[in-house]
């Protein structure tokens, strides 16, 4: 995944990386929300299953981009890029990634009172 992510954050896009449950959890209340969780090709599928129906339960909204085999029962995503076919070192893999990316809108945090 390192050059996916040198590519990510050469267009701009800041990039939480965490290697467990508790660090997605913590990376996405800390940073107030995501707009993509980027699911790496080596995460084991019940990991990544349960990452992202956690997030989903909090942020339904929260679009998925999955390098790896698909999800389990219980994540769900208004978007999802199936991206199992490429390799996300690949120039394909990041053109992938990139194009979902920047098809996405970009959420704002609600104004604080």
């Amino acid at each position: 995944m390192g050059a996916a992510l040198a590519h990510l954050r050469e267009a701009g896009m800041p990039v939480d990386v965490v290697h467990d449950a508790a660090g997605a959890r913590g990376s996405f209340f800390a940073s107030g929300g995501q707009d993509c969780l980027v699911i790496g090709p080596e995460v084991q599928p019940a990991l990544a299953t349960a990452v992202a129906a956690t997030l989903q339960a909090v942020d339904p909204g929260l679009s998925v981009a999955n390098f790896g085999p698909p999800l389990g029962v219980g994540a769900r995503s208004t978007r999802v890029a199936r991206l199992h076919g490429f390799h996300p070192a690949s120039r394909a893999g990041i053109g992938a990634l990139l194009r979902f990316l920047r098809a996405l809108e970009r959420r704002q945090l609600p104004p604080q009172p």
